[in-house]
């Protein structure tokens, strides 16, 4: 009887050996690589989102106490996990969609759940995939990539930011989450030589106002005062008129002098 259980075990583990060896080898591989082995569908990834993290799974996130959506009474926060869902479309990514909370629906023959991946792995991953990606889909993208916990990817936004190469998007949303980051003010300000376009330029403004403090506010105050575009210098001066801080005051007073 024992030989026959050894023969059988032995059997069962010959016959599985192939789809094990392929299971291993897929987790072995990358995030990018495991997401263009799709060529349509939608690619599916959770991991573990930042403490201060937390959303409804719906799309509404909350960071810090602030939200990008609109709150409802009956809806509740929950932290985590980021949930990434990547469009494909003849062996192309065409749309990501993040939300953090909840669960997958459903499913679906159209769709690959790749399951849980590290948060490391994750975060690395959307931000060069942002570089092509234009719209609300570089958003989604370095939204997942900036909610990924334990993870400090202000380098490679600053990167991106500088990347004539990549979409006006990605470089403006790549703006955005490196202001929100805790990248110090000296490297966003050093970004504005690099910023050559007006949309970038206007969306630099609004980004250092965001920040509030002595080095930004100073930034603001040369933009207003020297930038060659007009527009930006106007914006520049919108952003200092919103801060109420006392060396934007003395430099409206300054210019207001009869």
């Amino acid at each position: 009887m024992n030989r026959v259980r050894t023969l059988a075990a032995a059997s069962f583990l010959a016959a599985a050996a192939p789809a094990m060896m392929a299971s291993s080898a897929l987790a072995g591989q990358s995030i990018e690589a495991r997401v263009n082995a799709v060529r349509d569908g939608t690619v599916l990834i959770s991991f573990p989102a930042r403490p201060d993290v937390c959303g409804d799974g719906r799309g509404s996130v909350w960071t810090n106490g602030s939200h990008d959506g609109s709150w409802r009474s009956e809806w509740v926060c929950v932290h985590g996990p980021v949930r990434v869902s990547i469009g494909r479309s003849a062996g192309q990514t065409v749309s990501v969609r993040t939300h953090v909370g909840g669960e997958w629906t459903g499913a679906s023959a159209t769709e690959t759940n790749l399951g849980d991946v590290s948060a490391p792995d994750a975060a690395r991953y959307p931000v060069e995939l942002a570089r092509t990606l234009a719209g609300s889909n570089a958003g989604h993208a370095l939204s997942a990539a900036t909610f990924a916990d334990g993870v400090d990817i202000s380098p490679q936004l600053a990167g991106l930011a500088r990347d004539d190469g990549a979409s006006t998007e990605a470089r403006k949303q790549a703006l955005f989450w490196l202001g929100q980051s805790d990248a110090p003010s000296s490297e966003l300000v050093g970004l504005d030589s690099a910023l050559r376009s007006l949309p970038l330029r206007k969306q630099f403004t609004f980004v250092l106002s965001q920040r509030r403090d002595d080095l930004t506010t100073a930034k603001l105050i040369e933009l207003a005062t020297h930038d060659p575009d007009l527009q930006v210098r106007k914006q520049a001066m919108f952003w200092l008129g919103q801060s109420q801080d006392p060396k934007a005051i003395a430099f409206f007073r300054e210019v207001l002098k009869p």
